[in-house]
């Protein structure tokens, strides 16, 4: 039996090498495919940004160590500004035996550009695990009109009026006719963060999403909040969050 501890050394050693080889590569080519994206749109590609890391507050951001905002995408998508970025972090545990392991959390995000402050509105799917309103201080799972919206989404928001003015029901019909994935008004940004990394039909999907929730706010909440639509569209770059005063 001896005689084989070092065969299987070999080939453990051997295995591992090949993974971190192989994890190399298909990274490297998912770097490439998102170049070659975002030429073909315009986009600006960057491979990090340290300054998205605090940028905002809530889910996913301010938990665990060693924060990254990789991979960004920065653009003009419907004549609104927009960053997409791949987000990590990492967690350590300890065993009943003391042993040390880490995970690291990777997260997609997008982030469209509002053309004025907005207090905090967000949505999470029903089936997600949402501790998110209580991580943000938000009052949880508002009920809205639409049944349907209800069993989709959990809304929160500081001000439950705030919600069912944006939340209307051609807005909520067309948001319950894509995909669900969980938003939040961020101060000038909505912003969309799912498991995962960034790739570009999913970023696609997802801003195609975002749009639909800023084109369906009536006319009055933007003017409540001293935008006046009739100036045209948002060009501003996404900012640090937080509620409108």
């Amino acid at each position: 039996m001896s005689s084989l501890l070092p065969v299987v050394f070999v080939v453990g050693v051997t295995a591992l090498v090949a993974l971190a080889a192989y994890s190399w590569w298909a990274d490297q080519r998912r770097r490439e495919q998102l170049m070659a994206f975002c030429r073909s749109k315009g986009w600006s590609f960057a491979p990090e940004d340290p300054s998205l890391v605090g940028r905002w507050t809530g889910t996913p951001f301010g938990q665990g160590e060693r924060r990254r905002a990789r991979r960004v995408v920065t653009g003009t998508d419907r004549a609104r500004s927009m960053v997409a970025f791949d987000y990590s972090y990492v967690t350590s545990s300890t065993d009943s035996k003391g042993q040390r392991s880490e995970t690291t959390h990777r997260f997609a995000v997008v982030a469209l550009a509002l053309p004025t402050w907005l207090p905090r509105l967000q949505l999470t799917p029903e089936s997600l695990l949402s501790r998110a309103a209580a991580a943000v201080g938000l009052d949880p799972d508002i009920e809205l009109e639409s049944e349907d919206f209800n069993r989709r989404y959990r809304v929160s928001a500081r001000q439950p009026k705030f919600a069912s003015d944006v939340l209307t029901p051609r807005t909520m019909q067309a948001l319950l006719a894509r995909p669900a994935t969980a938003m939040r008004i961020d101060g000038n940004v909505l912003m969309s963060w799912a498991s995962g990394q960034l790739e570009p039909v999913g970023l696609l999907s997802r801003l195609a999403t975002l749009h639909a929730l800023v084109d369906g706010i009536p006319g009055f909440v933007w003017k409540d909040h001293g935008y006046d639509p009739g100036v045209g569209p948002s060009t501003v770059t996404p900012q640090p969050g937080g509620s409108a005063p």
